[in-house]
């Protein structure tokens, strides 16, 4: 053991000899910032480290430092991953900041090589009794990979040293490269994980709105503001992970102060003081790199992005079928317990309903506590709006949680619906997927399939169409993604199924049947548990008939820009979803996705952690609402492509009135929806390189107008250059495109499509 120890030494001596530096004080803590010190210093301090851990008389404190000592880039290893897992070891460094349940440590010296971090995070579950720039002793931890995050647990001990045994009490603070684009961030910051690091100021735009944990820590994700031309539309979107490669994570975990921003607005970080860098810990946590920032490092919200959203209000020919997850509106022992958090989550949700969705007529809701909460939320909205509103809900296997009672429901408008049927449609199975059983709910030896299962309700809708439009809704709630999602995407398939039985029942008995298919069924778009409901289960023998479409995805009317209504991570993704069957197709009149949540940090009831003076309809749940509307008798729309961001387009009627404005998203995209079958025109102001195609529609005016006939049941199709962008998506479309550069219309019209 003794050779142990002088080899170590040896290492010690070599390595720290690679180092030297005149340190800086911030919070009370010297920090290195640069590559030297005297050499004097270092040679005192490899001395005393050996001397304390040789059994000499000689030597101060011996019993200080245990003879196994492991240094911090041992355990860390060059790879992604500890070379010493599930073994028990002793280190020791100097602390470099401070969690709720454990601590960063970080060895005064390192050993000098680019691929091995110098820094660990160390697991104490309570707060730590440890503070900022002590020198400290870990005995006996458990170098464990906790979600591929290297750090030690469950330590025997934790000893303050004295600070001769630390050098100076400085560390140093590597520079570290930010993430961008295109570039694997593991490549790029694996090497610094535990460690204290240094950047320079940053400018950034938010792609992940303030989240804040209920254990007080906050994270705010932003893409750096040079790299943000290189990320298609200035949205990281989850499916595209070569964007997110370019996603910096920022955490106050060690203290620093971080505002209430939303998606897209300017944000600027800097360091404490003029002239110096930001100082930073990274931190692995949960599949993404975390830079948590030291106390006094600021940031600052540069500009907010205004909010374009508003809902359409329709007149009395359409209505609307919207979903809306409520987050947790219970009195569970994680959700609401104070009743006067509880009241005012209410009339926050229904604020939510009544403005952000114009008092929708029929309201899928998921995240409902208990029946009882749904019938309270029923009482405000019809307080706040002056229409009297319904709830519809029964108990499930999740309603009988204590922490977080968790049920599907329904809210409709009296004036409007009628409701003929309701039941929750539960399914059993022979798997075990942990849900709680309820007597006499599923047959011997068989299990339930869903902790909230499918609400089924029948409903006659009224209007001036003439006679009570029939519409089955089924509202969903599909297992979540936490745990191994290995095991969830069987149980959301299998939800998956079910739900198509039902909805294929139905069309069995009436292929012309109306039904909407709604929720939030924590998957994606092109996901199987989502494909599966789409299109039925694949039958057993032989492949689909071809064209086979159990449900059209609303979705599928909208730009791919608009397509989320979740952010994780700063990803941008569609885990709620809304789906009809064909023989509703002749009535669709638009889809929306009121992005009034997921661009926001949530607002807690009384809006103490919004943006400041946002309406009180943003930031109510961390999902946005979908809202279907049903035109009976005849819906139309207009779909384009511009491809010319940020472009005025008016649509006017047959006498030349214009009837509506919009413009074009960072994609160019755009859309006009609930119109009547008709003649129409689109009026567009051209920038002035903006050719538009075929050459005889433009006479080089600043306005260029396009006639659109919008029929029922068929896509129109305008084609004005070779370069046309084409869409089948619904029951009446026109999408066309305008070409712009610098080559003339000739060589437009042989341009490769």
């Amino acid at each position: 053991m003794r050779a142990v120890c002088y080899n170590m030494c040896s290492i010690f001596s070599e390595r720290f000899l690679r180092r030297f530096d005149l340190p800086h004080t911030r919070n009370g803590m010297n920090f290195q910032l640069s590559s030297r010190r005297p050499l004097i210093i270092r040679i005192l301090l490899v001395s005393a480290l050996c001397l304390a851990v040789r059994p000499a008389a000689a030597a101060p404190a011996p019993s200080e430092l245990p003879e196994d000592l492991t240094p911090i880039y041992l355990i860390q290893g060059d790879g992604s991953s500890t070379p010493l897992s599930q073994k028990r070891v002793s280190t020791f460094g100097l602390v470099s900041g401070v969690q709720s349940n454990g601590f960063y440590l970080q060895d005064p010296t390192g050993d000098g090589i680019p691929l091995t971090s110098d820094g660990i995070f160390v697991y104490t579950s309570s707060a730590p009794k440890v503070n900022a720039g002590e020198c400290i002793l870990v005995g006996r931890a458990e170098a464990t990979e906790y979600y591929e995050k290297t750090e030690l647990t469950t330590p025997r001990s934790l000893k303050t040293l004295p600070m001769d045994l630390c050098g100076d009490g400085s560390l140093p603070a590597a520079r570290a490269p930010l993430p961008r684009p295109n570039v694997e961030p593991e490549s790029l910051l694996e090497r610094f994980e535990g460690m204290l690091v240094a950047f320079e100021e940053l400018q950034g735009v938010v792609q992940g709105p303030t989240k804040r944990f209920s254990n007080g820590n906050v994270e705010i994700a932003l893409i750096a503001e040079q790299t943000l031309p290189f990320v298609q539309g200035g949205r990281v979107f989850q499916s595209n992970p070569d964007d997110a490669a370019g996603l910096i994570f920022l955490g106050n975990g060690l203290g620093a102060e971080l505002p209430a921003a939303a998606w897209g607005d300017r944000v600027q970080v800097r360091a404490a003081e003029p002239g110096k860098p930001v100082l930073a810990v990274i931190d692995y946590s949960f599949g993404k790199y975390l830079l948590l920032l030291l106390p006094g490092q600021k940031v600052e919200v540069l500009s907010r992005h205004g909010s374009k959203e508003q809902t359409a209000q329709p007149d009395a020919g359409a209505f609307r079928v919207c979903s809306f997850n409520v987050l947790g509106l219970g009195r569970g022992q994680d959700q609401l317990r104070n009743a006067a958090d509880y009241e005012a989550a209410l009339r926050q949700r229904a604020e939510a309903i009544a403005s952000g969705l114009q008092n929708c007529e029929i309201v899928g809701l998921q995240e409902t506590g208990k029946p009882e909460d749904t019938e309270n939320l029923a009482r405000v909205l019809t307080e706040i709006s002056g229409l009297d509103y319904s709830a519809i809900a029964f108990a499930g296997p999740g309603t009988a949680s204590p922490a977080f009672p968790l049920t599907n429901s329904l809210l409709v408008r009296d004036d409007r619906v009628t409701v003929l049927n309701a039941e929750n449609v539960q399914a059993c199975t022979r798997f075990s997927f942990s849900v709680r059983l309820v007597p006499g709910q599923c047959p011997a030896r068989l299990l339930p399939l869903f902790s909230r299962p499918p609400l089924v309700a029948d409903l006659l809708v009224s209007g001036p169409w003439g006679e009570d439009y029939p519409l089955t809704v089924v509202v969903n709630h599909w297992r979540s993604k936490r745990g191994d999602e290995s095991v969830n995407v069987v149980h959301r398939t299998l939800q998956a199924e079910h739900v198509a039985s039902i909805v294929q029942a139905r069309v069995d008995t009436d292929p012309d049947a109306h039904v909407v298919v709604l929720g939030d069924l924590n998957d994606f778009e092109m996901s199987k548990p989502v494909e599966t409901l789409r299109y039925g289960p694949q039958p057993t023998e032989g492949a689909r008939e071809p064209g086979h479409v159990l449900l059209w995805h609303a979705f599928d009317a909208l730009s791919p820009q608009d397509r989320y209504t979740y952010i994780f991570n700063g990803g941008s993704q569609t885990l709620d979803h809304l789906l009809l069957t064909p023989g509703m197709m002749s009535d669709f009149g638009g889809m929306d996705i009121a992005h009034i949540n997921a661009d926001y940090p949530i607002a807690q009831p009384g809006g103490t952690e919004g943006i400041p003076g946002l309406a009180p309809e943003y930031g109510s749940s961390d999902h946005d609402p979908l809202v279907l509307t049903v035109r009976p008798g005849g819906g139309a729309w207009i779909a384009g492509n511009a491809q010319i961001p940020d472009m005025p387009v008016e649509l006017a009627d047959s006498g030349g009135t214009v009837i509506a404005r919009t413009q074009s998203d960072a994609l160019g995209e755009f859309r006009f929806f609930d119109l009547r079958p008709g003649a129409y025109s689109l009026h567009f102001e051209l920038p002035a390189h903006v050719t538009l195609l075929p050459a005889e529609d433009s006479d080089g005016s600043s306005e260029a107008v396009l006639p659109v006939e919008v029929e029922t049941g068929r896509a129109t199709v305008v084609e004005l250059s070779a370069r046309d962008r084409r869409a089948e998506a619904g029951a009446a479309s026109a999408v066309f495109s305008i070409y712009y550069g610098s080559e003339s219309a000739e060589q437009a019209r042989t341009s490769d499509p």
